[in-house]
């Protein structure tokens, strides 16, 4: 059966200009990739040039009573994106907020062992934040409607005490090894509430004080000037066992994707590796997709209930992404042999393209 191994963090991730690759059970004190001998055609240049490739993007998605929810920044160097979409899970009905935010030094934090990443727009404050002393992962936000969205607030927090928590890195090249894509993934369950207030008749959909599950992904990578990448985030609870998994897939993998990957399955705070994915929607993307391996470890389907796609066009850079919400069904195998059986798990699935 496919395995592989998880070893103790390196101090730094980039050694003499050169990363350490590989599986990691815990973080480095840094997620920060500058520096690497000639990244793009062989070609040496100046750190700070070719630094401007580098982008960051941070994920927190949670999944608590009856919303699930994914918060988002995108790190362009020049300009910054911040996202925040809910979905009601018995409804499938969608409240999505974005903004965009002006230059500044650095939008996603690099270090581990706190940090903060935030918009403080007066309608558009979102933010994200960490202390891995206290094992404490927080999303808190404050966002204004319109004429068709509504008021939104809440507080996502980890507690103290979390049998859940897992923190793992995966240092991959991107996909030779003159260039390298760090991920790091925290899981955890979660607490807090949420407010979404209708305007008009003033109903207000509430998840107070809940319970429920997150998960945190922090990615930097040099990014080629035409990107694609597809991942997902399977939130829940099977027979009692608390289980977060994240695939993705991308142009920027590994040319060795067996060895380098970031796909993981945590079930009650135990991490199992998993093999390279193929996400695939035959029928398009509002119909059902279809993620599979070659070593009979995940046979999943996802059925999309609620999609949101944007498109964003600024000067020399063009994004086009699809959030979609849905359920997934099939079947995951942990690293013990044991079958974990999905049907109508709650998820999120999110397509996405960047062109430089």
């Amino acid at each position: 059966m496919y395995s592989r191994n998880l070893s103790n963090p390196p101090e730094k991730i980039i050694h003499k200009k050169k990363a350490e690759f590989g599986s990691y059970n815990g973080v480095s004190p840094r997620i920060d990739i500058r520096g690497m001998k000639a990244p793009y055609a062989g070609v040496p240049v100046p750190s700070f040039l070719s630094g401007l490739r580098i982008k960051s993007k941070l994920n927190y998605a949670f999944s608590i009573e009856n919303l699930i929810g994914l918060a988002s920044f995108i790190d362009f160097k020049a300009i910054g994106l911040g996202e925040i979409t809910l979905w009601d899970k018995e409804t499938g009905k969608k409240f999505v907020y974005h903004t965009i935010m002006p230059p500044r030094r650095r939008f996603v934090p690099v270090t581990t062992t706190r940090g903060i990443c935030a918009c403080y727009q007066k309608s558009r404050f979102i933010k994200i934040s960490w202390g891995r002393k206290h094992q404490h992962h927080a999303l808190s936000f404050k966002v204004k409607g319109d004429s068709i969205r509504p008021n939104s607030e809440g507080f996502v927090y980890s507690p103290m005490q979390d049998s859940m928590h897992c923190d793992l890195m995966f240092v991959n090249p991107s996909p030779a090894s003159s260039r390298c894509s760090a991920t790091w993934i925290s899981t955890m369950k979660v607490q807090g509430h949420i407010s979404i207030t209708q305007k008009k008749s003033q109903n207000t959909l509430l998840s107070d004080d809940s319970d429920g599950l997150g998960i945190m992904v922090l990615n930097r990578a040099y990014y080629k000037m035409h990107s694609k990448q597809i991942f997902t985030y399977g939130i829940g609870n099977v027979k009692g066992k608390n289980i977060i998994f994240n695939l993705s897939t991308s142009n920027l993998d590994a040319a060795d994707s067996d060895s380098y990957n970031n796909n993981v399955l945590v079930i009650d705070g135990e991490p199992t590796t998993l093999p390279p994915v193929y996400i695939t929607h035959p029928f398009g993307i509002s119909k059902q997709w279809i993620i599979q391996d070659t070593e009979n470890m995940i046979d999943l389907t996802f059925t999309p209930v609620s999609v949101n796609s944007r498109t964003l066009n600024i000067i020399a850079l063009r994004t086009t992404y699809d959030t979609i919400f849905g359920h997934f069904e099939g079947v995951l195998l942990s690293k013990d042999g044991e079958k974990i059986n999905f049907k109508k798990f709650p998820g999120i699935l999110q397509r996405g393209m960047l062109r430089l």
